[in-house]
């Protein structure tokens, strides 16, 4: 989603000592969609004192026309002189009774009143689009909110999906509508095929798009309205075959190019890993590894019916290196989900009976995949047991000054901060020799730009991180690019440490203790309660990196134990010895619980469930 940045507004006295200027960036574009969804219309706003001297007791309204927005208004005591102020709670909720009302498209207006002491007041008026209830704006402002135009809990797709299951029994196979409930990618081959078979016997026609409709929208018809004028645009008809693939518990995204959309679905339980995929090679990478299918939706009005496997050679044809400069991006819908972008309500009050019958003959059904056609997961190798002598680590531990990372642990370049919402499980993963990918959390694109409240927007993060573990990933609060460089550097210095040195120095810090040096001190520090030694690797520098446990034993952050004892006469004897185990490795939790029993007295001192990688040995920072 982008943004509109508003030109400046300035204003000023007669005399040329004293001026400010607005800075807003606004949404273009609004919806019934946007407002379910606490999509923000206010993106950011600033003031600007240009000059000498300080500004006092300015005051910023906002009025919208037609009131779509409460009126609200900022208050500032003082701008000190060539200051910009970035202005905070910009939360301004939609009116969803007055956009739900809203047949068609109609202009508004925000207005801006900025006033300070001394100084005329000036206005600023910006136009905003009120979309109809039905119509969504396009990539260009609403890429994050599709979703909310797929709606799989109407009546008209559980017709599809009952037919389906019709065509299923009939050909042999179980109707069941089970999703991945199986795990096997040959039955849900059959079940997409189904689907899609289904669709086809609604007899569809074509309707032909606004242009451009991929940047700047359209009206979209809901499920129920395809079926009963039997008229679907591509778009149309990608987000009712990804209603009914959602319904039936698949994984699905919607694929755009320039003036054209499609949708795929999953075979295996997985996603792109982010809510937008502008990488038409990813695409291609899972479409080629058979794991993905993507779907031509406008076949779904050809006669005679056109049969999936047919569907999927034409969606794949999209995505070919000959047309890729035609691509556009993906939209998951999975990972739409995750972040909380909720189908749109009906609120139809059913008119006519159910239809009882699909409409034209349905496609056969596809043949059964294809055995060699579906590669399995690959197989990592076993990591190699870490060469290096513990009595040398041991001595690189007795700095006991906040120099040493081990007791001061700082987000820095240096360090790559994870959230592990189920720290434990991980743990057991990786000593099981799970490899980990890494997800870029801010790539989502999942909380930016949206009205909700901070509670929510970290449990959007826990929930998309706890999503992200069962498919293998761990999340990381950082861009992609970012979290590359940062990788990147922690795999060179690995690599020459142990080249150099024959000893790991790379470390996953699994839990930590915030600690003060005294009870009066203003600031805290982070030291790491254990070090579970890992490796990077990478097939080819322009690989994503995996990350994986060293045949090494985890140990206690002794350094840490150490300075408890030394500076605070703070023995943890439970812990300075073997670690407690359960039945699948180290009992993370117990280990955690003895160390917030022991520090519960004392001020400053706080246990939490926090992971980062970052080279924790020959590293002195």
């Amino acid at each position: 989603m982008q943004d509109e940045s508003s030109p400046p507004v300035s204003l000023e006295t007669s005399e040329p000592t004293l001026a400010l200027s607005l800075h807003p960036a606004l949404a273009g574009k609004v919806n019934f969609a946007t407002a379910q969804n606490g999509v923000a219309v206010v993106k950011r706003l600033a003031i600007e004192n240009t000059e000498t001297e300080a500004v006092r007791d300015v005051r910023l309204t906002l009025f919208a026309s037609p009131a779509i927005l409460r009126e609200k208004t900022w208050v500032i005591d003082s701008i000190a002189p060539g200051v910009t102020l970035q202005l905070s709670d910009l939360e301004t909720p939609l009116d969803t009774a007055l956009l739900g009302g809203l047949d068609e498209a109609e202009i508004g207006q925000l207005q801006f009143r900025l006033s300070a002491q001394g100084l005329e007041d000036v206005t600023s008026t910006h136009r905003i689009e009120m979309l109809a209830r039905d119509e969504w704006g396009g990539l260009a402002e609403m890429d994050n909110i599709l979703a909310a135009f797929i709606s799989p809990n109407q009546p008209a797709v559980a017709r599809i999906l009952k037919e389906a299951g019709r065509l299923l029994e009939a050909a042999g196979h179980s109707g069941a509508i089970d999703g991945y409930q199986g795990g096997d990618p040959h039955r849900v081959w059959m079940l997409a095929g189904a689907i899609w078979s289904a669709a086809t016997g609604l007899g569809l026609t074509y309707a032909v798009p606004p242009a451009s409709f991929e940047r700047v929208g359209q009206k979209i018809r809901d499920p129920e309205r395809i079926v009963s004028e039997g008229l679907a645009t591509c778009l149309d008809s990608t987000l009712l075959i990804a209603a009914a693939y959602e319904a039936a518990g698949l994984n699905t995204a919607v694929l755009f190019s320039h003036g054209h959309a499609w949708v795929g679905v999953w075979l295996v339980k997985k996603d792109f890993g982010r809510l937008v995929e502008p990488d038409v090679v990813a695409v291609r990478k899972a479409t080629v590894a058979r794991e993905f299918v993507p779907l031509e939706t406008t076949l779904l009005t050809r006669r005679p019916a056109v049969g999936f496997e047919e569907a999927i050679a034409a969606g794949r044809d999209r995505l070919s290196e000959a047309r890729e400069t035609e691509f556009i991006q993906v939209v998951d819908i999975n990972r739409a989900r995750a972040a909380r972008i909720r189908p749109l309500a009906s609120h139809r009050t059913p008119d006519s009976p159910a239809h009882e019958d699909i409409a034209a003959s349905p496609a056969a059904l596809p043949r059964p995949l294809d055995l060699g056609l579906l590669p399995g997961e690959l197989v990592e190798e076993a990591p190699t047991t870490a060469m290096g002598r513990i009595e040398r680590w041991q001595r690189k531990l007795l700095d006991l000054s906040l120099a040493n990372r081990l007791l001061n642990f700082r987000d820095t370049r240096g360090a790559v901060p994870m959230i592990c919402p189920d720290i434990s499980a991980t743990e057991d993963r990786l000593a099981n020799g799970e490899v980990f990918r890494l997800l870029a959390l801010k790539d989502e694109n999942a909380i930016s730009g949206r009205d909700i409240p901070a509670d929510e927007a970290r449990q959007i993060e826990r929930d998309l991180a706890l999503d992200a573990l069962t498919r293998g990933q761990i999340a990381v609060p950082l861009t992609a690019r970012d979290m590359a460089a940062r990788l990147t550097e922690l795999y060179r210095k690995a690599r020459s440490d142990m080249a150099e040195g024959g000893t790991n120095t790379l470390f996953l810090a699994v839990g930590f203790l915030r600690w003060k040096r005294s009870e009066g001190d203003t600031r805290s520090y982070r030291a790491p309660l254990l070090l579970l030694p890992v490796k990077l690797e990478r097939r080819s520098a322009q690989s994503e990196y995996r990350l994986s446990q060293l045949e090494d034993e985890v140990r206690i952050n002794s350094t840490l134990l150490e300075m408890l004892k030394r500076d605070f006469e703070l023995r943890i004897p439970d812990l300075e010895g073997d670690l407690p185990r359960d039945e699948s490795g180290l009992d993370i939790p117990r280990i955690m619980e003895i160390l917030r029993q022991r520090v519960r007295d004392v001020a400053g001192f706080e246990v939490v469930e926090e992971c980062a990688l970052s080279m924790l040995i020959s590293t002195q920072k």
